[in-house]
């Protein structure tokens, strides 16, 4: 797991150096960052209640059919100044051609923190209610992966081995001319193994621009994690609150 944090450190500078050296080449020309289904050129910091930091940056690019891509790589450091998590992630979008469900995308997640190590296929859509200013996105996922050596030791077990799956809902709605927008978004994971794991993560964001052209974004984010990590003689129960800022830039 120390191999895989370094070269997640490593990829971080190389993808925020090509970030902003190939900024001219994003498709950033209707910047939203509500629409879960929109590819982008962009870098974010955030900090929470608990002194945790967060970074992240994505580059996304246009392909000759049509479509569209991006990669993104993120991490997280501690109060403490260790490392926490990471996530790596290429992102495809479609454009569906159908009014109800106009963009559609697929994604390949690999997600690392002090726990386990998975790796996840997701797709997720956009739905249109008929509503004004208000859309809805829906994700599914499977995922297979390992706990790590030392927690699963501290559990009393084994056998480290992790198949899942996971859903996802996020309700938007912009009450705003300028794009400022509230997301509600529960999301439902469930790993298998000789350790059985279940979250129930329930976020509220809040989105406004900072500048006139759109490119800077601060975001607030309160979220829920609820749930149980159970083995057949130890559980541990989860039930944390914490809440992130977020300055977040376009290119």
């Amino acid at each position: 797991m120390k191999y895989f944090a370094k070269t997640l450190i490593a990829t971080t500078l190389l993808l925020a150096g090509l970030n902003i050296a190939f900024a001219a080449e994003a498709a950033n020309n209707n910047i939203d960052p509500s629409n879960l289904t929109a590819v982008s050129t962009s870098g974010y910091v955030g900090m929470n209640n608990q002194g945790d930091v967060k970074l992240s940056a994505s580059v996304g690019f246009g392909l000759n059919n049509g479509q569209m891509a991006m990669g993104t790589v993120e991490g997280t450091m501690g109060n403490d100044g260790k490392y926490k998590d990471s996530r790596l992630q290429y992102f495809h979008v479609f454009n569906t051609g159908n009014k109800f469900a106009p963009t559609a995308a697929v994604s390949l997640d690999l997600i690392d923190n002090n726990n386990f190590t998975t790796a996840a296929v997701g797709a997720i859509s956009m739905f249109d209610p008929g509503i004004d200013n208000f859309v809805v996105f829906g994700r599914v996922g499977a995922l297979v992966g390992q706990y790590d050596e030392g927690f699963t030791k501290m559990m009393g077990e084994t056998d480290d081995s992790i198949t899942g799956g996971m859903a996802a809902a996020y309700l938007s709605w912009k009450p705003g001319a300028d794009g400022t927008y509230l997301m509600l978004s529960p999301e439902y994971t469930y790993m298998d193994g000789s350790i059985e794991t279940t979250t129930l993560k329930t976020s509220l964001t809040v989105g406004t621009p900072l500048s006139a052209d759109g490119k800077r974004w601060g975001q607030f984010k309160i979220e829920n994690t609820y749930g149980s990590m159970e083995a057949s003689k130890t559980k541990i129960d989860i039930d944390e609150t914490v809440a992130w800022a977020f300055y977040k830039v376009y290119f």
